[in-house]
């Protein structure tokens, strides 16, 4: 029942609007007009290109990033990941400057699928380099170390390319539908693509029915493209949940993985970063506008807090819900892994628009609930929650099951037993789970730009909405500004996590001299 309960709460957006599109369709005996249709297929092109490009560099550079060791490997991904919590529009923008700057050539090569497919791309191969590290370190040191003694350390990428290859795809596709809900780069290309006409239908149009309509037909057909391979490796993603080896692999250095490994990281640093940065510095060549970025920033700073905070503590408390109601219950764990990634793969208007569907129909005292800062806190925390339960799930499942029998055998109360026990065991799995789900629904501009209340936006909402009317140093400042900051975020976990490291080895260095 709490399983259920949850479930509910994540998809209860997407079925409300769902329920208010089907008798509209019925009624006017048409799914979708023309245009829509025309686009539809382009946009799921984009997706698909970009989940070949991104399985084609993620996959093999996540193996080698755990299998080798890379020089300064953990820079590396810190730099790698930074396109993955910044708004896609803002590498749009600095791409768009660099094109101008090598000549009206390269502006129209870029413009529509192909400029399209290069800002998306380098966005989503960090996800697809994660889950590959993920997915190679789930593998023992002795199982490496019995395919290096059977065909070196070419056999061992090979078997463990093959091991990581389902969960990448998983994250190649689920990277490609959230670049197919994504309006910003098309916007920047001038490339019409099925989010930007859901966006037309409501804003320019204010046509609710028809971009309900759309909404719902891109969420079927994503739905369609990802359940087969999702529900198909659903029960082995959910037994690699669970894996914790005892004896962890070793990392060896042979100069030609190592090169592959290195140049693979610097293909996406330089196409995810470098070259927009370049683009982006352009304008402030020519004189930035960085007090009027700061001022921007100081009057959207405490929104931006308050949706990306609020976010975090709603997704946590769904997820970490989750993973207490399915416990190590094998099957219910299945179920939950398949419903958080096909909640993930759904486009952020569906639950925006539901919910917006929901404050119309509500009267004036829900105002607080449904027309405020709170509802799009609450529309990001469900959206993104299927990162919480996916790490909630993890930490709960390899909590030692001594704990808990020993606990009983004591008789040791429950609500002590979660208090000293569980709760300090979930705290590293919490924090990082809060702060994903925070960065990445500060990226989140879609579902801000429907449902914040007036005078209310968001940083990256205020870019996205003046980057084609305000003048080039303003709309650089502001890129520049996000970009810091979000690098900057990024390189304090890096040293927070060498600081720790350094004292854990420190402390076990001492327990073993006492």
């Amino acid at each position: 029942m709490g399983v259920a309960l949850i479930l509910a709460i994540q998809t209860a957006p997407a079925w409300m609007l769902a329920c208010r599109a089907l008798p509209w369709i019925a009624s006017s005996g048409s799914f979708l007009e023309t245009s829509f249709s025309k686009v539809l297929p382009s946009s799921l092109l984009t997706g698909l290109l970009v989940a070949v490009a991104s399985l084609g560099i993620g996959l093999p550079a996540g193996v080698l990033f755990a299998l080798e060791a890379l020089p300064m490997r953990r820079w590396l991904l810190a730099l790698t990941t930074v396109p993955l919590l910044v708004p896609s529009f803002l590498w749009a923008l600095g791409w768009s400057e660099f094109a101008a700057m090598l000549g009206p050539r390269v502006t129209n090569a870029l413009t529509g699928l192909l400029g399209v497919t290069l800002i998306f791309g380098p966005s989503v191969a960090p996800l697809v380099v994660l889950v590959a590290y993920r997915a190679a370190s789930t593998l023992s040191g002795s199982q490496l170390d019995a395919a290096r003694l059977a065909g070196g350390e070419t056999t061992a990428l090979l078997y463990t390319l093959r091991h990581a290859a389902l969960p990448s795809l998983i994250a190649a596709l689920l990277g490609a539908a959230l670049t197919v809900s994504d309006p910003g780069p098309g916007q920047v290309f001038g490339f019409r693509s099925a989010a930007s006409e859901i966006l037309t239908s409501f804003s320019a149009r204010n046509d609710f029915e028809l971009a309900a309509r759309q909404s719902l037909a891109l969420a079927i057909v994503v739905f369609l493209v990802t359940a087969p391979v999702v529900f198909l490796a659903a029960p082995r993603l959910a037994v690699e949940i669970l894996a914790q080896q005892t004896r962890t692999l070793q990392r060896v250095r042979e100069p030609i993985y190592a090169g592959l490994g290195v140049g693979l990281f610097s293909v996406l640093i330089l196409t995810g970063i470098a070259v927009p940065i370049c683009g982006i510095g352009g304008p402030l060549l020519r004189g930035g506008s960085f007090m009027r970025a700061f001022e921007v920033a100081s009057r959207t700073g405490i929104d931006t807090l308050c949706y990306a905070s609020g976010a975090g503590a709603i997704a946590v408390a769904l997820g970490f819900g989750l993973a207490f109601f399915v416990g190590r219950e094998r099957k219910l764990r299945i179920v939950s892994v398949a419903a958080a990634i096909a909640v993930f793969s759904l486009p952020a208007t569906l639950g925006a628009l539901g919910i917006v569907e929901l404050g119309t129909q509500a009267p004036a005292w829900a105002d607080t609930l449904l027309r405020s800062r709170g509802t799009v806190c609450a529309s990001l925390g469900i959206r993104y929650s299927s990162v919480a339960v996916l790490l909630g799930l993890h930490a709960w499942g390899t909590m030692p099951q001594s704990w808990s029998l020993a606990a009983s055998i004591h008789a040791v109360p429950p609500a002590k037993f979660l208090a000293r026990v569980v709760f300090p065991h979930l705290v590293p799995s919490i924090t990082a789970a809060f702060f994903c789900v925070a960065l990445l629904a500060t990226a989140d501009v879609t579902t801000v730009l429907l449902l914040h209340p007036p005078g209310q936006s968001s940083y990256p909402l205020s870019v996205f909405t003046v980057m084609a009317n305000a003048p080039e140093s303003l709309v650089a400042s502001l890129c520049v500004l996000y970009i810091a900051a979000a690098a900057a975020m990024i390189a304090a976990a890096v040293l927070i996590f060498q600081a720790s490291e350094y004292l854990r080895t420190k402390h076990a260095h001492g327990q073993e001299s006492v």
